[in-house]
């Protein structure tokens, strides 16, 4: 007897072991309450299968204990467990603090102290005059001419470059007159114009070319127009210097084959 409880007692244990396993397994492995339905429903038939009106009752015949239905295990759906992500708070912006102004000091108007004005000196008021009547201006005097060192000076308007018409183109030379004091033709023969340089050395007689006047004189020095530099000078008969020298040049056109130089008393 002791054996066959040992025994007895050891299979129970082992169907509890195997049940146990067995729920556990099927809670534990996905799909498993599916496949213990699938057993149940072979092994243990519905009540919607078993047709009630097929069992005759007899009387005096035990009734059928109907036939206990485990519950449907219903699977729990695994939700998967999210893992939440990092999210990255927005820096709000720093705010750059607005620097103040510095407030300058004002400043301080200094008291300009008020001085005494200065009390003017009375002036002394002349006494008027009598204004004088202005006298209308008479005729201008007329200037003296300069006294020369010499009797007689070239004037203003010497020399002059002119056309010897009369001879034409093939001619060149030198001519003019002689006045006096009130500027009128001076005597003929009273003075000598004498002529020298560039190869000429002549003296010419005062009237000897009434052409240009009565004490008109002329001399002629090449037969074309050139350029040429000579000497002039004023002398008395008696060979007195009475003019400074001058020196005059010559013209190479025709248009200006003649120059003329004229002599006038100065005192």
């Amino acid at each position: 007897m002791g054996g066959l409880a040992n025994v007895a007692a050891a299979l129970l244990l082992l169907l509890a072991l195997l049940l146990g396993g067995f729920v556990c397994y099927v809670l534990v492995v996905p799909g498993a309450d599916t496949v213990y339905n699938d057993m149940l429903q072979r092994i243990s038939p519905s009540v919607e299968d078993i047709d009630v009106s097929q069992i005759e009752v007899k009387p005096g015949q035990p009734t059928l204990a109907p036939v206990a239905q485990f519950p449907t295990l219903t699977p729990t759906p695994e939700v998967a467990t999210l893992v939440p992500t990092w999210t990255p708070i927005a820096e709000e912006p720093t705010v750059t603090p607005i620097p103040f102004s510095t407030i300058r000091p004002s400043v301080t108007p200094s008291i300009v102290p008020t001085l005494p004005s200065r009390t003017p000196t009375p002036t002394h008021t002349p006494t008027p005059t009598d204004t004088p009547t202005a006298t209308p201006p008479g005729p201008s005097p007329t200037p003296s001419p300069t006294r020369a060192q010499y009797l007689f000076t070239r004037t203003d308007d010497s020399p002059r470059y002119l056309e010897n018409r009369a001879a034409g183109c093939r001619w060149m030379g030198i001519a003019g007159v002689v006045l006096d004091l009130n500027r009128r033709p001076a005597a003929p023969g009273s003075y000598l114009v004498h002529v020298w340089d560039s190869g000429v050395d002549q003296r010419i007689t005062i009237g000897s070319a009434p052409v240009y006047g009565p004490s008109g004189w002329e001399l002629f020095l090449f037969d074309s127009p050139t350029v040429r530099d000579y000497n002039v000078q004023l002398e008395s008969p008696n060979g007195t210097v009475v003019s400074q020298v001058y020196r005059v040049q010559t013209r190479a056109t025709c248009a200006e084959n003649l120059l003329q130089l004229d002599f006038v008393q100065n005192h």
